[in-house]
């Protein structure tokens, strides 16, 4: 019988606090080694792992695969915190407690999840249905609740689901009438193909009811559609015109103001947030910047929705989104999704693949790029997993044919004027780009609306960046690129609010890797 592998580890926590742990065979995965460590060491708070990477010189790199971890390994724990925690795409991590009243916190804290917890209905209907479920056990005999029974059903399950999503779509009500059928046989339509159809119907329509009602109420993620044509309201615009929802997987699109907050109060703090930001970094009170952020969260959002002003004006009243940890805590509020993290985790996951497709195109204009991609990438340190990241990244607008020039650009001189919507401009000094990769630049600076508005010493962290400021400053893809950042939306980061196809290329792309 063959033996069980063990893994010997040096577990560290800080840079003057390392444990050793011994564990008697390999965990199943990264995930069953997390709790493990857990459990051995007494660690209460929630983290992710790097290990030294001996393909890499023994470089730190995200523990992706448990495959990819050597028997005997160095492990670093790396904190991240639920909400409005970060973890930046340096090796520090950053701790932002946050002291704030729960009624700060954004409204929706999870995501739409991969299986629909149906809730639990009142005395009477949870009575009624466990009898239904018993007789359709042992009959097959489907029953027919009186209409104050189903109301109650309906009722509650619109609830559930505006609680996770104010626009759901269409597969996730039928997610939803699903689950529902499922908990509770004694539901199912006998006429219908699927079982759950006619409640997917009838839950689609209170949740556009519920949604009438929420917006009367002043709940700002549907009231911001209130107000279109009707017979009460001829003179309002198109019921179809201008609709604002979430249209990338934003979580929390457009937040009503905390409890007890108004316009005004929160008004105030925010020029105490830029007052305190104007001072050098070294006199900031980051706490209080921070918790001042969280608390103008849904002012913001309705600025950024509402009225588009500028960046130039964003960046005069919101000076914080423009900080590297602000930007990332701001994307958590928005998607509740850890934008370097599971960028990075998810990259080097597909780096490897991504690579090899390309290896593939050989014909045409698009393999003499990637022929020039590939030979720049040969040159670089095999060590640097930046090198890898950057090749990764730089060959996906080739690989999705797509001109990439007018967005990914160099300059020589750091004082060259870009003009760009949205740009990234490496500053290479006077070193040769191969195939217009900045695989070393001196600095990447984040180019909006004509203006630098971040800078970076790493031309994907400054991509990290640029994604992260589309989703908080509400911007469009560029025209010329949408499936390169679709990519990073649906792919890397699996924020897909499925109401869309893909374009054919990039479904096929993300079947050749998934």
């Amino acid at each position: 019988m063959e033996a069980k592998e063990s893994l010997k580890l040096r577990i560290i926590l800080d840079t003057d606090n390392a444990e050793r742990l011994i564990l008697s065979s390999r965990p199943s995965s990264v995930q069953a080694l997390i709790d493990e460590i857990k459990t051995r060491l007494k660690l209460t708070f929630d983290f992710r792992l790097q290990f030294h990477d001996p393909d890499f010189d023994n470089a730190l790199c995200n523990l992706v695969k448990i495959e990819d971890l050597p028997g005997t390994a160095s492990i670093k724990v790396v904190r991240l915190l639920d909400l409005d925690r970060i973890s930046t795409s340096t090796d520090e991590t950053i701790l932002l407690t946050d002291s704030t009243d729960a009624t700060d916190s954004p409204e929706r804290s999870g995501r739409w999840p991969d299986v629909f917890i149906v809730p639990t209905f009142s005395y009477e209907v949870e009575h009624v249905l466990r009898e239904g479920n018993a007789a359709f056990e042992k009959e097959g005999k489907v029953i027919r609740l009186p209409r104050d029974q189903k109301h109650n059903i309906l009722e509650i399950m619109g609830e559930e689901i505006y609680r996770l999503k104010a626009y759901p779509s269409s597969t996730q009500i039928g997610k939803a009438a699903e689950a529902l059928v499922r908990k509770h046989p004694c539901l199912k339509e006998k006429n219908s193909d699927t079982g759950w159809e006619g409640w997917k119907n009838s839950l689609r329509h209170k949740i556009g009811n519920q949604r009438k009602k929420l917006a009367k109420a002043g709940i700002k993620d549907v009231a911001v559609n209130s107000g279109k044509r009707s017979r009460t309201n001829p003179e309002g615009a198109a019921p179809r015109a201008n609709i604002k929802r979430p249209r990338r997987g934003e979580v929390n699109f457009l937040p009503s103001y905390p409890s007890g907050e108004t316009r005004e109060s929160l008004e105030t703090r925010r020029l105490e947030m830029v007052k305190e930001f104007q001072k050098t970094s070294a006199e900031r009170n980051i706490p209080l910047i921070h918790q001042h952020m969280m608390s103008t969260f849904a002012l913001r959002r309705e600025e950024v929705i509402t009225t588009s002003p500028p960046v130039s004006e964003l960046k005069e009243r919101w000076p914080a989104i423009f900080n590297e940890t602000q930007l990332y805590c701001e994307f958590h509020r928005i998607t509740n999704q850890h934008l370097p993290h599971a960028f990075y985790a998810a990259l080097d996951e597909y780096a490897p693949q991504l690579i090899g497709l390309y290896k593939k195109k050989k014909t045409g204009r698009i393999g003499e790029k990637m022929d020039q991609l590939l030979l720049a990438y040969e040159e670089q340190d095999k060590n640097d997993i930046n090198a890898t990241r950057a090749a990764a990244l730089a060959g996906l607008p080739i690989y999705l044919k797509e001109d990439s020039s007018s967005i990914f650009k160099t300059c020589k001189d750091e004082m060259e004027f870009w003009e760009g919507a949205v740009a990234l401009v490496s500053d290479v000094g006077e070193d040769e780009v191969p195939a217009g990769v900045p695989f070393s630049p001196r600095q990447v600076f984040v180019v909006l609306e004509d203006q630098v508005v971040m800078t970076h010493h790493s031309w994907t962290d400054a991509l990290v960046c640029l994604f992260g400021l589309i989703y908080a400053l509400h911007l469009s893809y560029p025209v010329k690129c949408t499936s390169f950042f679709e990519f990073i939306q649906v792919v890397l980061l699996k924020l897909d609010d499925e109401r869309k196809q893909l374009k054919p290329k990039l479904q096929t792309l993300k079947n050749e890797l998934v």
